[in-house]
């Protein structure tokens, strides 16, 4: 059973033999200062630092320091799980506290008998939580020093806390704790126009642009306020509204909505919109509304805020403003008891990157195709015929789930034509796999919608369970799952079966429950015939098959924070053993990340790129970092930005000249499309622009890789509910540079370890099998390319890899690569 990590520090110390001594509660640490750095005060445990971690328990002892005096000694013996480690404790009079902005210089004297990793926790409003590991340090017998830069300080972080860690089987002491920053940057001044706000600070003398609004039954007393946050120009001012004998409606405070106050905004524009606020209320909300001609009307809520004693900056993205609004309103509401203040409003347009120059032989090119789809297309997957399968289910609409319509279609993009198909069943939110047979596996999925007042990720999950039948166009049933699931992620194995787990169960509650699918009967294991975990994976978790038969989970899921603990964890599924991997950077911020087994599989490596939160609709980021999981201590580690802003929503796709394609996102939840596309080159880990796609995608769309070297990528379904019916497809820049290669000849089916004949043209330099993708949520954890060594010169002699956890069993698509680098058209090939 995997242990929960602990991640508040002084509750991991209590478990322990040792606790930190007490401190003065009323004192502080000082600024950017580590107390008791020398680890000299207190008598029985050095003041003011706690033995924290979590898995194997570790021997704890006060040992000579390093030049006199004494440090801190841990042993672990027997290590199975977790890590143990020294830091500063969790309190106002013990954490050192940072600026925003800045870089901190951290250091640690320490001698050990095996690699430790230097770890930092940050605190923020919702709590301290895991930053990150800032570097591997290698075992020494003398007292050296462990020292790294953090990145810049993120938004909302107060003090920080770190120490090294020890990860396995060995003795570590440190001493001597070191912290230096960089000056504090100068604030931003507030934008003076209020990027087209009216008088954004309500200042004193001026025309009062934020007004009270509101409806229902309750009571408000509304008034300006001087209690305004740090940094506001002299003057400035709050609206305070205060909320009592609340029934109904709500009462907010928005620009008032008369030319000169409510800003105006270009049709099809991109904005962002900020505001201060300071609320009590258990219910806030940051709401806008829209003007056309036609007059105001509310157009939707952007976020919900968390209550907050203090003042909070909030930035959320505004959807893409529809044809033939001119001006915009926002701003705070609350709909239950309390008081809130507000000010400080700016509405800034969001500076897209600029199309990258060249024709399509150097950036590729996009082409929206004639025919719109008839459902909504929730999840796609490549069948083995070149078609491509459609699945909406209710499609994300109750009116449908209520009338019982689910739909599914099946898209032929030879003649972009479509065939309907039945679907038994709601299949929204469903796991999907091609199995060995080529049949595509469909299990879990929706069992009923939110209630009133639910959350957004309060749907039941059901243990429905079907494969669909290229051969007939239809579905048919298996036996149900052994419980219910919505939002699983269904991994194939190297014997065919198929390895289920995460998600929401009948309980609208995450499940625990792993389950297995038996592909030689088509049936669902019982329970009891599994290995569990008991652990909790998530919704929808990156979960990648490796040569050795491991699983490795990538930190990439959907909705709220990452995992406990580091984020990223190696899972043996036979054994129900768990193994956390460090290095993966703000692994609460990879909510709607995308994540690939980069090209080719043999390398081992996993590409992780963005990602946000979408439950505090928390900006994106551009980060990008790849882990070698051939290494015996496998560390994710940074490579370059994805380029252009952050975003969420990314469609990371394998092509078949072992490149990599990242498209479409968004900067927050379900708004602010990002039009930027990239390729990735696994090689020398670097990416380069290319042209984006000319429709806006983020929530629910999918992309796969056509067996003609194309990319179809389908769906958006944005905050408002609508949903974007139109396909592209992405021509990569080999489709233009030059003559194809092509394969004359080759087998139909192919064994482990067969050494295979092929018949090409062109100057062959590599041959490959694709796995067909099955993809939904930016999630596809099937998805492979497989490097097939070859010899020869027009007949190649080819060598089928002898691993099938390498290569599952199943159809895949052949492909050659010239030495221009340009591939061939696919030959469906099944592998068993």
């Amino acid at each position: 059973m995997r242990r929960t990590r602990v991640l508040t520090l002084a509750a991991a110390a209590a478990a322990l033999a040792v606790a930190p001594a007490l401190v003065d509660p009323g004192a502080s640490a000082a600024p950017g200062a580590v107390v008791n750095a020398g680890l000299e005060d207190g008598a029985d445990w050095p003041t003011c630092f706690t033995a924290a971690g979590w898995g194997t328990e570790a021997e704890w002892s006060l040992v000579p320091g390093r030049g006199g005096g004494r440090a801190v000694g841990l042993t672990i013996t027997d290590h199975t799980a977790g890590d143990r480690k020294l830091m500063m404790s969790e309190s106002a009079q013990c954490a050192p506290t940072v600026d925003v902005g800045a870089t901190v210089d951290l250091g640690v004297a320490y001698s050990s008998s095996a690699p430790v990793s230097l770890t930092v926790f940050r605190e923020t409003p919702q709590g301290w939580v895991y930053w990150g590991d800032l570097g591997r340090f290698p075992a020494t017998a003398d007292w050296a020093e462990a020292s790294a830069t953090t990145p810049p300080v993120p938004e909302g972080t107060s003090r920080i806390t770190f120490g090294l860690s020890l990860d396995t089987s060995g003795t570590l002491t440190t001493d001597d704790y070191t912290l230096a920053a960089s000056a504090a940057p100068e604030p931003e001044p507030p934008a003076p126009e209020g990027g087209g706000v009216g008088n954004p600070w309500q200042l004193e003398g001026e025309r009062a642009c934020l007004m009270p609004a509101g409806w229902g039954e309750n009571d408000v007393e509304t008034a300006f306020s001087t209690d305004v946050p740090d940094g506001a120009p002299a003057g400035a001012r709050s609206l305070a509204l205060t909320m009592t004998n609340h029934v109904s409606g709500d009462v907010k405070a928005i620009q008032s909505q008369e030319i000169g106050c409510a800003p105006d905004v270009a049709a099809g524009g991109l904005y962002t919109a900020s505001l201060h606020y300071r609320s009590t209320s258990p219910r806030t909300t940051m709401t806008v509304f829209k003007h056309d001609a036609d007059g105001w009307s509310y157009w939707t809520d952007l976020a919900a805020l968390p209550a907050t004693t203090g003042w909070e900056r909030r930035t959320v993205a505004l959807p893409e403003i529809p044809a033939g609004v001119d001006r915009v309103s926002f701003g705070v509401a609350i709909s239950a008891d309390g008081e809130l203040l507000t000010t400080g409003h700016a509405l800034e347009p969001v500076a897209q990157e600029p199309v990258p120059p060249g024709g399509p032989e150097s950036v590729g090119r996009w082409d929206v195709q004639d025919s719109e789809m008839p459902v909504r297309a929730m999840h796609t997957t490549l069948l083995s015929d070149g078609r491509v399968l459609l699945v909406a289910g209710s499609g994300n609409d109750q009116a449908q789930f209520d009338a019982g319509s689910f739909t599914a279609a099946v898209w032929d993009p030879a003649d972009d034509s479509y065939t309907e198909i039945d679907v038994p069943y709601d299949m929204f939110c469903s796991g999907h796999v091609t199995l060995p047979d080529g049949k595509v596996l469909i299990s879990g999925g929706t069992e009923s919608y939110p209630g009133a007042g639910d959350g957004p990720t309060t749907f039941d999950g059901t243990d429905a369970s079907y494969y669909f039948d290229p051969a007939d166009d239809s579905f048919h049933p298996t036996s149900d799952m052994a419980g219910a699931h919505w939002y699983p992620t269904l991994t194939k194995l190297g014997n065919g079966d198929v390895w289920a787990a995460g998600g929401i169960d009948e309980k609208a509650e995450g499940t625990v429950l792993t389950q297995m699918f038996d592909t030689s009967t088509m049936t669902w294991l019982p329970s009891n015939q599994v290995p569990q975990t008991w652990s909790y994976w998530g919704t929808y978790p990156h979960m990648y098959l490796l040569e050795d038969g491991m699983l490795f989970y990538a930190g990439a899921h959907t909705f709220g924070n990452g995992l406990p603990g580091t984020g990223a964890s190696l899972y043996d599924w036979r054994t129900a053993q768990i193994w956390d991997v460090p290095g993966l950077r703000e692994k609460d911020l990879r909510d709607q990340a995308a994540s690939v087994l980069l090209p080719p599989a043999q390398d081992q490596r996993v590409l992780i790129v963005g990602g946000g939160h979408t439950e505090l609709n928390a900006p994106a980021i551009s980060l990008a970092d790849v882990i070698d999981l051939s290494d015996p201590q496998p560390a994710y580690t940074p490579v370059a930005d994805l380029p252009g802003p952050g975003k969420t929503y990314v469609n990371l796709v394998n092509l078949p000249d072992r490149s990599v394609l990242a498209a479409n996102g968004a900067t927050h939840n379900r708004t602010g499309d990002v039009r930027t596309a990239a390729l990735f080159d696994p090689g020398d880990e670097s990416w380069t622009p290319v042209v984006p796609d000319p429709v806006g995608r983020n929530y629910h769309s999918t992309a796969v890789v056509l067996d003609d070297g194309r990319v179809a990528v389908f769906g958006s379904n944005p905050g408002d509910g609508s949903y974007e019916m139109r396909v592209s497809v992405y021509s990569p820049p080999y489709l233009f540079a030059g003559e194809r290669p092509t394969i004359t000849d080759a087998p139909d089916a192919v064994t482990y370890g067969q050494r295979i004949q092929l018949g090409t043209t062109g100057d062959i330099a590599s041959a490959s099998l694709m796995s067909p993708m099955s993809s939904t949520h930016q999630t596809d954890t099937n998805a492979r390319l497989v490097d097939l060594p070859v010899a020869g010169d027009g007949t190649l002699e080819a060598q089928v890899p002898d691993n099938p956890d390498l290569l599952p069993p199943g159809p895949y698509m052949l492909t050659v690569l010239d030495t221009d680098g340009v591939p061939s058209v696919a030959r469906w090939v099944w592998v068993s």
